[in-house]
Formats: structure tokens, C-alpha cells, sequence
């Protein structure tokens, strides 16, 4: 009699994903968004941002280890923080 065992699962490596984030909120608004990522438990190696005085919007670009599978996850959780206009992949 022979046992078959389970084949062993590989695991998923995260890789760095690049995403170029639009917020509202001046300086404030990227302070907070870069604390809800944080508590979001992503990986952020790379994080910078591109804020002007008087300008409405600003310009994240970040880059976050992340599988395949969780790039969709993560982009729809920022979408829903406050003052975030849009998130789009940097590939």
C-alpha cells in the first residue's frame, strides 16, 4: 500500500508593482494616505511624491511587493481611501 502526500505548495513570491496615485488634500492628504497604506500591511520600498502649492491634485508614485493576485486587491482598497482620485498601475 502506498500513502500519496499532498504536493508540496509553492509559494508565491511578491514582486515590486509600481502605481502612480492622484490624491486631493495638498500635503495632509499624502501624509494620510501614506499612513492607510502602511496600515494596509503592504510593503512600500519605494515611496515619492510630486506635491505643488496651490495645485489641486498631487502625484504618488509607489512601488509595492505584491503577487499577481493581490495587485487587483490592493488598487480597489486605495480607491476606496478618502481623497484618492485614481490609482493606476505603473508598468
Amino acid at each position: 500500500m502506498t500513502t500519496l502526500e499532498p504536493a508540496p505548495t509553492r509559494r508565491l513570491s511578491r514582486l515590486p508593482r509600481p502605481f502612480t496615485i492622484l490624491t486631493t488634500g495638498g500635503m495632509p492628504g499624502v501624509m494620510d494616505l501614506a499612513s492607510a497604506i502602511c496600515s494596509l500591511g503592504y510593503r512600500v520600498p519605494d515611496f515619492s511624491v510630486d506635491v505643488h502649492e496651490g495645485v489641486s491634485c498631487s502625484c504618488v508614485q509607489c512601488t509595492v511587493a505584491l503577487t499577481s493576485a493581490e495587485c487587483t486587491e490592493f488598487a480597489d482598497k486605495v480607491r476606496t481611501l478618502p481623497g484618492v482620485l485614481s490609482i493606476e498601475p505603473s508598468c
